[in-house]
């Protein structure tokens, strides 16, 4: 295989994760120079690249029209995972299509950025409270939790971190107070599963905002429909993680990330593996 494997960063971070770093070593481990390179950055380590991972594009969602040009630009065969279902993942109107195609959602909804449209939503859904998130985010960004009539508030706190002009409105899970699931899939195989725990008096699980991410065992019924989920994307993944909770016995998704999730590779002994082995048969000749 000619070329190094590159792991895709960012501008902002452009050095590797202490998960990405177990991937990175069990890629040299069978025989794979591997590079780091951030998207935002030089385009040459993509053009001679043998494959490109997507795996820490976290300041994305700053410039969402350079990226998909980004994504544009890399070569389809080579890049996982696949430009097109990143692109599809980009926005949380990834959600309702999830919903859509059979995925158990808390009800929600996308409208624009517009105190009115918000209230709107509101009402249509039949929501006192309810949380929203700017259409293309991450990190918590943006994400607020409000109730009606705070609409206004909401969106003018919300404006200074995001660019967005379209938000989610979901409802909001009280569930999410014992930490939301996380699974990880390796070409539609279960690798893992993670909790990611928010902070005393936070519903956000992100770490900007204190929550932390912890190994945890996952009920086998909780990982079938989660699988069933990760069915219903558009075209197979390479890794994938599926985020949600259990309400009312049953898994109920709150996003699934296939663009650059971070996947606890750190956390759980033989899962940086599992990716590697994942990607190399990927690359296999067939």
């Amino acid at each position: 295989m000619a070329g190094p494997i590159v792991l895709v960063t960012c501008a902002t971070w452009p050095e590797l994760s202490a998960s990405d770093a177990r991937l990175a070593a069990a890629l040299s481990a069978r025989g794979f120079t591997v590079e780091a390179a951030p998207w935002n950055g030089p385009f040459a380590p993509f053009e001679s690249a043998a494959a490109i991972v997507i795996r820490a594009a976290w300041d994305y969602h700053e410039a969402p029209d350079a990226y998909r040009a980004w994504l544009d630009r890399v070569d389809v065969a080579r890049t996982f995972n696949p430009p097109a279902l990143v692109r599809w993942n980009l926005s949380k109107a990834h959600v309702l299509d999830l919903g859509a195609r059979g995925a158990t959602i808390p009800r929600s909804r996308l409208v624009a950025a517009e105190a009115r449209a918000v209230a709107v939503a509101l009402d249509d859904l039949g929501l006192d409270e309810a949380v929203i998130k700017p259409a293309i985010g991450a990190s918590g960004v943006g994400v607020e939790r409000i109730r009606r009539g705070e609409a206004a508030a909401a969106l003018e706190r919300w404006r200074g971190g995001s660019r967005a002009d379209q938000v989610l409105v979901q409802e909001f899970m009280a569930d999410i107070g014992g930490g939301e699931l996380a699974g990880v899939f390796f070409d539609g195989a279960f690798s893992h599963g993670l909790r990611r725990v928010p902070a005393p008096g936070q519903f956000r699980v992100n770490s900007q905002y204190g929550g932390r991410m912890e190994a945890t065992t996952m009920a086998g019924d909780v990982v079938s429909q989660m699988a069933r989920v990760l069915a219903l994307l558009p075209e197979p993944a390479l890794y994938a993680r599926v985020d949600g909770i259990v309400h009312e016995g049953r898994f109920t998704l709150m996003e699934l990330e296939v663009n650059e999730p971070g996947l606890g590779l750190h956390l759980i002994p033989g899962a940086a593996e599992r990716f590697a082995d994942a990607l190399l048969a990927r690359l296999a000749p067939a």
